[in-house]
């Protein structure tokens, strides 16, 4: 419950509400009228309200932190008017089984009330007129100035062409996160996340952006959370979906820059051809156990994947680290080296691999560079490219709203028993490679009612 008060807030009538039989812990948070503020000498606050839309969107916002933290009740007190020293502003109670799902419940709620709620602060200090503030660090509780925050990279870099710069990162996973983290706190002015996957625990090793607490969780959510408390200069968009042919150009359209970090084939081409088609940068970086590489495709000025692969690669002809391994440390480095080459393609409209292809041997510590070729009559280098789209997959929500069969061809490969079937058979496996590949053999024979479902396992 949300509710707006003009007198002193009763701490143990709150509480008395809170009282269940069934909740663990209570966790209770205050926030007080201290005496100073950036140096000032505060005498007191005060606070005005738009009452309507405050218990609105508080009431909202309680909600979502009931149900984001297991939570068995909470409540919220917000003042207005005329407050002294030592009063309590706010009061927040959150009940819950475990004493961490209420402290963290706790936090949320105020951080979204600083940021959500229509209400604002005039500070009245001691020797100087009253101000109206704004907290616009409230998720951080730290004022500082954003030239302070890039104090130490301004002298190497365009920090101005980074901060108009607009990059699109397909993947948040063991390339994502070492990438985004970077490009998040070397300022690159908008950042879209585009990733459909969940945290597993067996991610945490080698993506940071994750901790064993969110396994279970959406990566696209707990990244752009991550990310926004990295820096808060910067405006970080998350796009929980699959990049597929009906959507890939929507999401390369209008960017300054794409990172590839996905770990198929398929995504990685159907990247590039958009990006080729678009005239957009692109990054692709890739690593198998300790071996990975890093290469710039700039259309117009360098040569493309199609140069050499007028047809795309066979996923299932190839392994991921799923079936072969990859070390944490190893990725890491690769990933970072992606981010460094964008951040200098940002500042400076070059790198270093839109020339060569960078390789790296994590284990041996050998690299080498291999000149990028260009084909002198490719026409997807001069953006002649035609986006297929198919309707072998569909995705979970249309999954939902169907009569079909779901069979899950993570182990056994075998369809025959469906062949028959009149209701419509969704196939899937983890990532949804090998269950597309499945289904192109199934429509080869004959039998038109197969799909995959886009995203794999984890969309489920």
């Amino acid at each position: 419950m949300f509710s707006l008060s003009a007198e002193p807030i009763n701490r143990e009538n709150e509480i008395s509400r809170l009282v269940n039989d069934k909740a663990g812990a209570l966790a209770v948070f205050e926030g007080w009228v201290r005496n100073h503020n950036e140096g000032k000498q505060v005498s007191s606050l005060e606070y005005q309200v738009y009452e309507a839309l405050a218990v609105k969107e508080g009431t909202k916002i309680l909600h979502e932190a009931k149900h984001k933290f297991n939570l068995h009740h909470i409540v919220c007190v917000h003042r207005y008017g005329h407050l002294k020293l030592g009063e309590a502003a706010v009061w927040i109670g959150a009940t819950a089984t475990h004493r961490d799902d209420a402290f963290k419940a706790s936090r949320y709620v105020i951080d979204e009330i600083k940021l959500r709620l229509p209400v604002w602060k005039k500070e009245h200090y001691v020797s100087e007129e009253p101000k109206w503030v704004f907290c616009k660090d409230h998720h951080t509780h730290v004022h500082f100035h954003e030239d302070d925050y890039y104090a130490k990279q301004a002298k190497l870099i365009s920090q101005e062409n980074l901060k108009k710069a607009h990059v699109l990162v397909v993947g948040a996973g063991g390339l994502g996160s070492p990438a985004l983290m970077a490009l998040t706190t070397a300022g690159v002015g908008h950042l879209d996340i585009v990733e459909f996957d969940k945290i597993s625990i067996s991610n945490i090793h080698r993506q940071p952006l994750f901790a064993p607490e969110v396994v279970g969780e959406k990566k696209v959510t707990v990244a752009k959370n991550k990310l926004a408390a990295l820096n808060p200069f910067i405006h970080v968009h998350g796009h929980d979906t699959k990049i597929g042919p009906d959507n890939v150009e929507r999401f390369v359209s209008g960017k300054t820059l794409v990172l590839d970090c996905t770990d198929n084939l398929e995504t990685k081409f159907l990247l590039h051809d958009a990006c080729m088609k678009l005239r957009v940068p692109f990054i692709s970086a890739s690593i198998y156990q300790f071996e990975g590489h890093i290469r710039t495709f700039i259309p117009g000025e360098t040569g493309c994947l199609r140069c050499t692969h007028t047809v795309t690669p066979d996923d299932s002809k190839l392994g991921n680290c799923n079936d072969f391994g990859v070390v944490g440390a190893a990725v890491s480095v690769i990933g970072n080296i992606q981010a460094n080459e964008a951040i200098l393609f940002l500042s400076e409209r070059k790198n270093n691999t839109s020339t060569d292809t960078f390789f790296m041997n994590l284990k041996t510590l050998s690299q080498m560079k291999i000149k990028n070729a260009r084909k002198a009559d490719c026409e997807c280098c001069e953006g002649k490219v035609n986006i297929v789209q198919d309707d072998l997959e569909i995705d979970v929500a249309a999954l939902h709203s169907m009569d079909a069969h779901l069979v899950d061809v993570r182990e056994n490969h075998d369809l025959s028993a469906y062949k028959q079937s009149l209701k419509p058979v969704v196939v899937y496996c983890h990532r949804g490679i090998t269950s597309k590949r499945l289904v192109q053999e199934m429509r080869a024979a004959g039998y038109p009612k197969f799909y995959s479902l886009k995203g794999g396992a984890a969309t489920l």
